[in-house]
C-alpha cells in the first residue's frame, strides 16, 4: 500500500486514481470520519448507518488500495525503465 505524505498544515492529496473514480474535484467538500485507527473520506450526503456497515465501507476501500497500489508500482517500474534508457542520451 503507498504511502502519502502529510504536509506541515496537514494536508494530504487525494491520488488523482481514487478521486476520479469517486468524481471528486477541486473545490468539492468531503468528510472525513474516524474508522477505528483509519480515517474515511468520503463525499458529503450518504451517511454510514452503523459500524458495521463503516466497517465494510474501510475495508472495502482497503481492497482498493490494494489494487491501486498495483497500478501504480507497474507505472513506476515503467517510468523507471524509460528514464533509465534515456538518462544520459
Amino acid at each position: 500500500m503507498k504511502t502519502y505524505h502529510v504536509t506541515r498544515k496537514l494536508q494530504i492529496t487525494i491520488p488523482r486514481v481514487l478521486a476520479k473514480e469517486l468524481r471528486i474535484r477541486p473545490g468539492d467538500t468531503v468528510v472525513l470520519q474516524k474508522a477505528g485507527n483509519a480515517v474515511l473520506v468520503r463525499k458529503p450526503g450518504k451517511q454510514v448507518k452503523d459500524r458495521a456497515e463503516l466497517e465494510r465501507t474501510v475495508d472495502a476501500f482497503a481492497r482498493d488500495m490494494v489494487k491501486v497500489g498495483k497500478y501504480v508500482k507497474t507505472a513506476e517500474r515503467a517510468i523507471a525503465a524509460n528514464l533509465s534508457r534515456h538518462v544520459g542520451s
